[in-house]
């Protein structure tokens, strides 16, 4: 998709000027006000300003459409363009709701804008207290591979054999997070299935209990195929300034950040959460994530309020973003104040019908009414039980670019619920 070029005035600051013009009301308390303050704002949005003919299509069709009943009681949505930050349709856009994986979004511009989109993680094999040892030491990087263990063990057999050395122990050291415990809000099934418990060593993602044991093990096995025999693996710190003999750097920022948002990985989400701390001077816990992830968002100019946050990958039961929240940060990537985000609007997202978890594999955007969308949306989804999310960005029948949110709490996390929140994006696309 080809975008217009980005606005001098930050999109975020646009956003929530235009929302305030709009007067529009916080969500009420009770279920019994919610369908009343839900219709006021749609009206108040529309009042407040003068929409284009394709824009105001959108508006109707959108405020005629969201009363289906496979959305549930808890819609809750925002459209804007992202070029002007004009609102074009919103429901009680102020309203917190159980996020999902669209807490990826905020997991994303944060790594994005305190890295750099080039940036790249390191793992690297250091001197133990003697030649025999061999210290792998983990940097924290979620795209770890086989090859990039192999390429260790080709790179430190040279110089063992040049000592004479045809036997050696490899350690293991994963202490730059600590030891893993589950986020506030998780349940403690989701670990492994959902999310491995986060360390600083993995490989190729292995869905085993210790990942960085594991991770050394497979290094072990690179070892003994470069004819080297390998006495035991075992946890252990490396020693201060210890000699450097082999690194290796994994894949840039851009590219980790795309496979978190297009396939919904919770442990690319989590690893980055943790790095994005340590980076900014916070503790890699989940406290100190949770503290750097506000602060990168306000280095942004984006103040969360109430809305809580307790991980990077949107398992906990606890967090809470509104749509607001949520168009804001996607409107930092439209913002020419932010060309480290830039890559966030090409293909990072999953593309309807096309890639990730929109592919056709999974049912998005194949069949009518949603079918002519297919290519036209980029989003993220999001499900938990009773939770459907979807958010991105969406090119309208005038070949603008409209931002958007819809988050819906108590409702079936089934196929239908999810079709029926296809309906909404393909609606702003105009083809439907």
């Amino acid at each position: 998709m080809r975008h217009r070029h980005a606005p001098t005035r930050p999109l975020a600051l646009a956003v929530a000027v235009a929302l305030a013009s709009a007067a529009l009301p916080t969500m009420a308390a009770s279920a019994a006000t919610r369908t009343e303050t839900k219709a006021r704002s749609v009206t108040s949005a529309s009042a407040a300003t003068t929409l284009s003919p394709t824009d105001q299509a959108i508006h109707d069709d959108l405020t005629r459409r969201s009363t289906r009943t496979a959305l549930g009681p808890d819609l809750a949505g925002l459209v804007t363009d992202a070029e002007t930050g004009q609102v074009l349709w919103s429901q009680t856009p102020r309203e917190h709701q159980l996020p999902a994986s669209n807490t990826k979004l905020v997991t994303a511009v944060n790594a994005l804008s305190t890295f750099g989109p080039t940036h790249t993680i390191k793992t690297k094999v250091v001197q133990g207290k003697t030649h025999r040892r061999l210290v792998l030491v983990g940097g924290g990087d979620p795209s770890l591979s086989r090859g990039n263990l192999t390429a260790l063990a080709k790179a430190v057999t040279p110089g063992l054999r040049a000592r004479g050395l045809r036997t050696v122990r490899v350690l293991v050291d994963d202490s730059l997070f600590p030891a893993p415990t589950i986020a506030y809000g998780w349940k403690s099934s989701y670990v492994p299935t959902d999310v491995r418990a986060v360390r600083a060593l993995v490989v190729n993602q292995h869905q085993v209990s210790d990942t960085s044991m594991n991770a050394g093990r497979v290094f072990a096995k690179r070892l003994v195929a470069q004819g080297l025999k390998v006495r035991v693996v075992v946890r252990h710190k490396a020693r201060a300034n210890a000699t450097v003999l082999a690194t290796v750097h994994g894949r840039s920022m851009a590219s980790m950040v795309g496979t978190m948002l297009r396939d919904s990985d919770n442990d690319y989400a989590e690893a980055l959460h943790r790095l994005v701390a340590i980076k900014t001077g916070h503790a890699p816990t989940w406290g100190g994530a949770r503290n750097a992830q506000r602060a990168a968002l306000t280095r942004l100019g984006i103040d969360l309020g109430t809305a809580t946050l307790y991980d990077g990958s949107g398992l906990s039961r606890a967090d809470r973003l509104a749509p607001l929240d949520i168009v804001r940060v996607l409107s930092l990537a439209f913002d020419g104040a932010h060309p480290d985000l830039a890559s966030l609007r090409h293909n990072s997202l999953a593309i309807a019908g096309r890639t990730g978890t929109l592919a056709p594999k999974y049912l998005r955007y194949v069949t009518a009414p949603t079918k002519c969308a297919a290519g036209l949306i980029e989003g993220k989804t999001g499900s938990l039980r009773g939770v459907i999310a979807l958010s991105g960005f969406a090119r309208g029948a005038d070949g603008k670019i409209k931002l958007f949110s819809f988050l819906l709490n108590r409702v079936p996390a089934t196929l239908t619920t999810r079709r029926a929140v296809d309906r909404l994006a393909t609606t702003i696309t105009g083809c439907w």
